[in-house]
């Protein structure tokens, strides 16, 4: 699992070019541009992950707080965007304090890893 709490870490991720440029598209929508959109992720500490397999879940740096925001960040999703080939992204609020956590994984791993946590899609 790659946890990214910077725009221009995105670049870091094994996806192709088209698909960095759509997500980073997607995060900065909200914003006037990427510095404002950076702003924003420091004032709430959002983060971005990269969730490739299950066996992420049991790599090295992986703790049980990790699993527990993973697993919080997948049963209160805010939005779900789909993005090929056969990717997608959700946007979660973990934290009372309005930390959101961005999920970027293939779309059949998120419904393995809603089965793994016995969340309900709704």
């Amino acid at each position: 699992m790659i946890k990214l709490t910077n725009l221009q870490q995105i670049s870091t991720i094994p996806i192709t070019t088209t698909l960095q440029k759509q997500i980073l598209s997607i995060l900065t929508a909200p914003f006037h541009d990427e510095t404002e959109t950076q702003q924003a992720w420091d004032e709430l500490q959002c983060e971005l992950w990269f969730v490739n397999s299950i066996s992420d879940l049991s790599a090295d740096g992986v703790d049980g707080s990790d699993l527990e925001r993973l697993e919080r960040a997948l049963t209160y999703t805010e939005f779900e965007d789909e993005l090929e080939p056969d990717m997608v992204l959700t946007l979660s609020i973990v934290e009372d304090s309005g930390k959101g956590i961005y999920l970027l994984m293939p779309k059949t791993l998120l419904t393995e890893l809603r089965q793994h946590f016995s969340i309900e899609n709704e």
